[in-house]
């Protein structure tokens, strides 16, 4: 029995190490895995590698962690100054690698996403097959291969076409060659292609082959020029080109969301494909215009054919004319994009068939250039290149496009000015006037960071002075700084 003096003393509160017997643990320690892995994961990999001196504990979190990010400086010295290079570079190679095998080696669980980001894949090529073909092995989901060393494309590895557990799968600078017998990729949902250098029949077979996929992004490819895509589960699509490309869309019956940009621009193209630059060495210094030089080089076909038969107009009406299922849709032309339509010579059509009318569309956003009749409209080009504009008729937009188009499902337009003109404000005005169902309407126009206040008012007088169809629509009217942000000091109206 206790004495009376020790049911007199202050009863002691239970402690983390008194419930576990661990008395020399910190509190963090005894978070669950999945916390400690969320810390760990937000550390760059060197900072995560250390925390294994805190504790026994922490030491065997860091060999289950389900995801690694691994850029060039995971595995250099601490202190390095990198005053030449865009991304961390690998110092030492063979010790970075040696380092790499290190942390793969010692993992007791298998590693669901692996991010690598460096510039040495060309140089130890036969070493990451070998972390490819274990990553693969194990049933990696999500794999993101960076290579950061635009002028030494790195090869694809075998490994990669025979893994079903991938979901998601990002590729930058790579070579793809799909092998004659593709057996895996079945379970890709995300595939994302950025300045990767692929044949059209092998971009097409590895889109085909990832019939789960909902999300394709493809930017700036080499050697594609017609891009053909079956996609039965595709959702989104993101397309971004700086040169002459197809775009053929055969089943996409999910298709929701669409982006492309066509910035046909020869500077954004020398730069993007610097690998090419002893080829264009000559033209360099020279002052050969975007549309002579795409006349003389095979990369770029024949002034805007983009493959046998067809043209920048005929394509653009075709891709039009398959996303019927759309309900967002975002365009961005070039200045470079609109001349090349008016050299073909071939007027583009009015309107769409009225079994493609965009009958789902409830977000729209175009960014083209000029006065945005050109939208419906080409402008004609005389011998100088000097561009002549034609007036519209107060009814153009009544005659050119069917209400129904809009009338019902539209809740957001977004219109990018790059100057303000007369005749501009014909498609908003349309839109106000017939879309029942719009809500929000921002437009954006190229002005200093002080824009003048009477510009803004100006726009407003000018828009609102028709009847709205939708008595809720909001509207945002704000100076552009740059091309890709607007200003926050003046002339919001919403």
């Amino acid at each position: 029995m206790a004495s009376e003096a020790d049911q007199n003393q202050p009863t002691k509160k239970p402690t983390l190490a008194d419930n576990h017997g661990e008395e020399d643990e910190d509190f963090i320690s005894r978070l669950p895995d999945t916390i400690l892995h969320m810390i760990l994961s937000k550390l760059e990999m060197r900072d995560a590698a250390v925390t294994t001196a805190v504790s026994k504990r922490w030491a065997s979190v860091f060999t289950t962690l389900p995801s690694l990010k691994i850029d060039g400086n995971s595995f250099n010295p601490r202190v390095l100054a990198y005053p030449d290079h865009w991304e961390p570079y690998v110092e030492d190679a063979d010790k970075w690698m040696e380092s790499l095998f290190s942390v793969l080696d010692s993992r007791k669980t298998p590693i669901e996403k692996f991010e690598i980001d460096v510039g040495i894949f060309a140089k130890c090529d036969g070493y990451f097959h070998v972390v490819f073909r274990e990553l693969c092995g194990a049933g990696v989901k999500e794999l993101l291969i960076l290579n950061n060393a635009f002028d030494h494309i790195y090869d694809l590895p075998s490994p990669v076409f025979s893994c079903n557990t991938i979901v998601n799968l990002e590729l930058l600078y790579c070579s793809i060659e799909v092998p004659s017998k593709l057996t895996g990729l079945r379970s890709v949902k995300s595939l994302k292609l950025r300045h990767v250098t692929v044949a059209d029949i092998d971009l097409r077979r590895m889109i085909s082959r990832c019939n789960a996929m909902e999300k394709l992004v493809i930017t700036d490819c080499n050697k594609v020029e017609n891009i053909v895509i079956r996609g039965p589960s595709l959702l989104e699509l993101v397309i971004n080109f700086c040169r002459p490309v197809g775009i053929s869309l055969k089943s996409v019956p999910r298709l929701a969301f669409v982006e492309v940009s066509l910035i046909y621009d020869y500077n954004l193209w020398f730069e993007y494909y610097a690998s090419f630059e002893e080829r264009f060495a000559a033209r360099e210094d020279s002052d050969e215009d975007f549309f002579t030089y795409c006349s003389n080089d095979n990369s770029f076909r024949d002034t805007g054919k983009t493959f046998e038969g067809t043209n920048e107009a005929t394509n653009l009406m075709a891709f039009l004319n398959r996303i019927r299922s759309v309900t967002d849709l975002r365009l961005n032309f070039s200045n470079e994009y609109r001349a090349m339509l008016s050299k073909e010579g071939i007027a583009l059509p009015t309107r769409l068939s009225p079994k493609c009318y965009l009958v789902e569309l409830k977000k729209l956003q175009l960014s083209w250039p000029s006065n945005y009749h050109t939208f419906n409209t080409l402008v004609d080009a005389s011998s100088d290149d000097k561009y002549r504009h034609f007036a519209l008729e107060l009814d153009f937009w009544d005659k050119q496009l069917p209400a129904e188009c809009v009338k019902h499902h539209m809740t957001t337009a977004t219109f990018y000015y790059g100057y303000i003109s007369e005749d501009c404000f014909g498609f908003p005005k349309f839109l106000l006037l017939n879309a029942r169902n719009l809500k929000n309407m921002n437009i954006f126009y190229t002005g200093k960071l002080k824009d003048k206040p009477e510009t803004a008012d100006k726009i407003k007088h000018e828009v609102l002075a028709v009847q709205q169809a939708s008595p809720d629509v909001e509207m945002t009217i704000k100076p552009l700084i740059s091309r890709f942000q607007y200003s926050d000091d003046d002339g919001d109206l919403s």
